[in-house]
């Protein structure tokens, strides 16, 4: 996992998405859902069309699931994996 793509979407979390939170309270091993940080779905969709503009990649509806979203780290695995397919 790079850290450089766990600070990336910790910058989009804070800054890009109708969160209340900060880039400092963002704890990147909780889970992005109600009983984590607490992302809706709506809050989880944008943040896939901000990850899919950030880091210039698509992801197919048949690699999303719940899974994906555990964590930050989960996420930045994901993205990191994607990106050196591309």
């Amino acid at each position: 996992m790079s850290q450089t793509i766990v600070n990336q979407l910790k910058k989009i979390i804070s800054e890009k998405l109708d969160v209340n939170l900060s880039y400092h309270e963002i704890d990147e091993k909780v889970s992005l859902f109600e009983d984590g940080l607490g992302l809706d779905s709506i809050a989880i969709v944008n943040l896939i069309v901000a990850i899919e503009n950030e880091f210039s990649l698509s992801i197919p509806d048949d690699e999303l699931s719940a899974d994906l979203f555990k964590s930050i780290n989960v996420l930045a695995d994901f993205i990191g994996q994607k990106s050196a397919q591309a």
